[in-house]
């Protein structure tokens, strides 16, 4: 899993940083105030910094294997 974040976009409003749960140990902002991930281990891919992206310039991608795992999760509740 990654997250991207289009420095085009991102007006540097940190919308993303207040509304993680892990904030300011994940996020943190570039030399032009824009964000940027710190630390991505942390994450527990709830997704609210996209979701609460103003801009819409967060990206999240999850690769093949996660995506499936998380189906055959959802399939079983």
């Amino acid at each position: 899993m990654r997250i991207e974040v289009d420095q085009e976009k991102c007006t540097g409003c940190g919308s993303c940083m207040e509304i993680c749960p892990k904030g300011y140990r994940i996020w943190k902002k570039n030399s032009e105030g824009k964000a940027e991930i710190k630390d991505l281990t942390l994450c527990h891919v709830c997704t609210l910094c996209a979701s609460k992206c103003r801009a819409d310039a967060i990206k999240i991608m999850r690769d093949a294997n996660e995506q499936k795992e998380n189906e055959i999760k959802q399939e079983n509740l």
